[in-house]
Formats: C-alpha cells, structure tokens, sequence
C-alpha cells in the first residue's frame, strides 16, 4: 500500500541545512539497494561528475565523497593535503577558520594564523607573510557563515600560486551558488556537503583536488576515515566507498545536483544575491543593524546586531517566526549579541517578502 504526506513548505533561513524542492524531498523515496551494487557505484560516479561540472573542473580537478557533516571534508582536506613536513598559513576571521586551527592542533600539524575576527583581510599582508614564513599550504574560509564575509578568494589564490603555495578552501557556503571556474582559479583543494548551496539533504560531503595532487594526497594523509586518495581511489577501483554510503541521501543529492545543472549557477548565484537584497532592504528599513560593512557582504547571509532593537530577544523573535514556518540562525561573534538569516536553499523573492513582513509584524505587535 502507498502512503503519501503533505509536507508543509518551511522558509530556512539557517546557513544550511535548507530549505529543499519537492523533487529533491521525493528522490528519497527509492526502491532498497545495496551499495555495493554496480548499479549504485554508478549512481556515485555521477555524483562525482556532477560536483565537478558545477565548479567547471572536470578537465583538471577530481572529488572524493564522505559520509559526514562538512566539518568532515574540513577534517579530510587538511590531514589529506598537508604532509609531515609541511605548513599551513590559516586565514583565521571567524568562527570557521578557528575550527580550522583546531583541527590542526588535533593533528599536530604546523599552522599560524592571520588575520582577527571579523577582519576584512589585508591580501599585501598575506603575501607578505607567506613570502616569508616557510609556508606549503594557505588554508581559508571563502565566505565566513559567522559573519557573512567574503573573503577575497581569487586574490588570494593568484599570490598562492606566485608563491607556490598550496591552496585549500572551505566552499561550504558558496559552492553550488558562486561562480566557480576551477580550470582558471588556482585551487588546489576545495571541500563542501551535500546541504548546502547544491540544496540536497544533509549527510554527504566531499573535498575536490587538483588531478596533480594525487600522488601527494597518497603519500600526506595520516587519518583513517578520512583518507581523502584512499576514499577517491576506492570509488576508482572497487565502484564503490570504503564504508557505508547513505543511499536514499545520494539520489536524493544527483537529484539537486541536476537541478543545480538545470538552474545554472550563475542564475543561481544572482537569485541569491536579489534574495539577499530585499532581506537587507526590509530589514535595515526597520531599524536593524548588520554587522559587517556593506562592502564585505557575501550576499548569502546576512548577520544583524540584536542591540539594533531595544529589547529584543533572540529566542522570542525565532519562536515568533517558527511558528508561522519561517527559521532564523543564532550569532556566533564573540561579545556581540547578533543573529543570523541566510538564503541558501530553494527560496525566491516571495519567501523573502514574507519574511520581512512578518518580521515587521513582530515589532509592530
């Protein structure tokens, strides 16, 4: 016997997981398979085929796939790429980045970071510190969810490869939306999850690297789970992932890969920056504050200072707008009381609309 659902649509304004299309929530719904089929090691290859055609790298980047949150292509990237003698320079400017270092002091892997909270970096001052600290590897965020910046990505990949210096970039945030040209801009390694700007479900994540960096990432790695050549390499040989894949999540997430394809990523990119617009719009109209200043927007996610309001409370205003189908994100920025909305996922100006409207309802009422 058949069931079906009515899904009530939710407006996500949290910087992923989000909100999903219909197609991707009914992609789910598949026939059981076992993983180690043929037939599903295809259905990764196509994955694989589709990330990388979506960041235009497929003549010269390859990608491997984990099952894990982002933060495990964080992980897999830098104990992957980073060898025993090497070192990484971390753009460290928020939240993100300091988990960066973290996971480095977990590894013992030898790091300094640059740059301060919510800092707009100084590019002279990076290329001044790789030229001389002994640097192989720059590690940064490209667009900082705790803050909403983005980080100058090109530039800083045009003095990585000047200096010959290895770059690794957390995409979290932007790949699947931004307009990535991976045959032209020097990246070495990029990682991102399936929740993200691709607006499948979460459970997926993956790092993309350089075809020339293979032969390293095979001599570098010292994690298990995380093995980026082993977990690559495995799909190559054997059609299949070392360890258990979440199979409903990955044709749920071919299925927002195409989309993705379908949509186009520049389309893509400019309904997130019109999103972002009326959002800024509507809500500096009513009086409230953001944090950056306009000129560092990533235009993806949008951080605003709860002090702008006398009295506001966080939890009151998200209960407010939870009930009526609609989710805002909590700050992170150290001693300053923000919250965040973000427009990643299936969302168009009319969600925007609705938002500001009913948030100028609340302090109306």
């Amino acid at each position: 016997m058949q069931h079906s659902k009515d899904l009530k649509r939710t407006i996500l304004l949290n910087p992923g997981p989000g909100t999903t299309s219909q197609k991707v929530k009914e992609a789910l719904l598949v026939e059981d398979i076992c993983p180690r089929e043929e037939a599903f090691g295809d259905v990764m290859h196509q994955i694989c085929d589709g990330i990388l055609e979506i960041g235009h790298g497929k003549k010269t980047h390859e990608v491997g796939l984990f099952v894990a949150s982002g933060t495990g292509a964080m992980e897999a990237a830098l104990v992957s790429a980073i060898g025993p003698s090497d070192k990484v320079l971390i753009l460290a400017n928020g939240a993100y980045s300091i988990r960066m270092a973290k996971i480095c002091e977990q590894y013992r892997i030898p790091f300094t970071n640059i740059g301060s909270f919510g800092e707009y970096p100084d590019v002279s001052d990076i290329e001044k510190k790789l030229t001389h600290g002994g640097f192989t590897h720059l590690a940064m965020i490209h667009h900082e969810t705790s803050t909403g910046m983005m980080n100058p990505m090109e530039d800083i990949a045009k003095i990585c490869q000047k200096r010959d210096v290895k770059l690794i970039v957390d995409a979290m945030s932007t790949y699947g939306a931004y307009p990535y040209n991976l045959e032209k801009t020097p990246v070495d390694f990029i990682f991102s999850s399936s929740n993200k700007c691709i607006h499948g479900m979460a459970g997926l994540s993956y790092v993309i690297f350089r075809k020339d960096r293979t032969e390293e990432l095979k001599a570098n790695s010292r994690g298990f789970y995380f093995d980026l050549y082993q977990q690559w390499n495995n799909l190559q040989v054997k059609n299949q992932l070392r360890f258990t894949p979440p199979v409903q999540i990955c044709y749920s997430f071919l299925e927002a890969i195409n989309e993705t394809l379908k949509e186009g990523v520049s389309n893509r990119w400019s309904r997130y920056q019109s999103n972002w617009q009326i959002l800024y719009d509507g809500l500096t109209s009513i009086g409230l504050k953001p944090f950056l200043d306009r000129d560092h927007e990533s235009k993806i996610l949008l951080a605003l200072d709860l002090n702008s309001k006398e009295n506001l409370d966080f939890d009151d205003l998200h209960d407010y707008l939870f009930e009526r189908g609609i989710t805002i994100y909590p700050g992170v920025i150290p001693e300053i009381n923000t919250f965040r909305v973000a427009v990643i996922g299936d969302l168009y100006a009319e969600d925007m609309h609705q938002v500001v409207n009913h948030i100028k309802s609340y302090f109306e009422s």
